[in-house]
């Protein structure tokens, strides 16, 4: 099991703006001596890749675009960039045209970044089924693009009930997890019971998956908690 350590800084858009330069800079000599699993998460506020309004359209290509130096920069192995799918959208044809015009952003971005490494993963929000990701990530059809799995955020969406569902339809694209709990009312963010961090285990298991797993919530001690988590799975 990996546990990775997961950048979010970047996802504030005034550090965007100004300022992420120097903040490169410091966690580029953190990492010196670290060996694990780096990540950055991309911005995701206001953003829509494909939106219909053209000067919407170039202001998120610009920030996936700064997002992606600053992984090239770091080095890191994966960027986690959100789903931006709107389930109320749910007509076949635009459906599918949010699906191909997502395919030409990626494909366009990362022709233009460049030599990038590393792996996009993207992460459910707002969906409630996973078919829309399924669907997302077989269009798109880039072997660097891959999915980040929200524990939490499916939770919400589809119920405890439906979380191995994820797993069954998404299987060997999960590369990355943000795992966290809540109430089913809300996006809490809460540390997973034991409970909670033992299914999680079973999926792992039965699906034969090990993606990187990134711990979104807050704790007291960060090495107790791995310790916790490596207990239970």
């Amino acid at each position: 099991m990996n546990i990775g350590v997961e950048i979010q800084d970047f996802v504030e858009p005034s550090l965007l703006d100004k300022g992420w330069e120097d903040v490169v800079s410091q966690y580029k000599m953190m990492f010196e001596k670290f060996n694990g699993a780096c990540s950055v998460h991309g911005p995701f506020l206001d953003l829509k890749p494909i939106s219909p309004d053209k000067t919407i359209r170039e202001a998120s290509y610009r920030r996936y675009l700064v997002a992606l130096n600053i992984a090239k920069e770091l080095k890191a192995q994966y960027i986690v960039f959100h789903s931006q799918i709107n389930p109320f959208l749910n007509e076949p044809y635009i459906r599918k045209l949010n699906h191909d015009l997502n395919k030409k952003f990626f494909r366009d971005i990362l022709r233009e970044i460049g030599n990038f490494k590393g792996t996009i993963v993207i992460e459910n929000i707002f969906e409630g089924d996973p078919s829309w990701l399924r669907e997302l990530i077989d269009i798109i059809d880039l072997s660097n693009v891959k999915i980040c799995l929200d524990i939490g955020h499916a939770k919400l969406m589809s119920g405890e009930d439906q979380v191995k569902n994820w797993f069954k339809v998404l299987k060997d694209d999960i590369k990355y997890i943000h795992f966290h709990w809540n109430n089913g009312v809300y996006d809490e963010h809460k540390p997973p019971m034991e409970e909670n961090i033992r299914l999680l285990s079973d999926l792992l298991e039965k699906f034969d998956l090990n993606p990187v797993i990134s711990l979104e919530y807050k704790v007291n001690s960060l090495a107790e908690e791995i310790k916790r988590i490596r207990k239970n799975i």
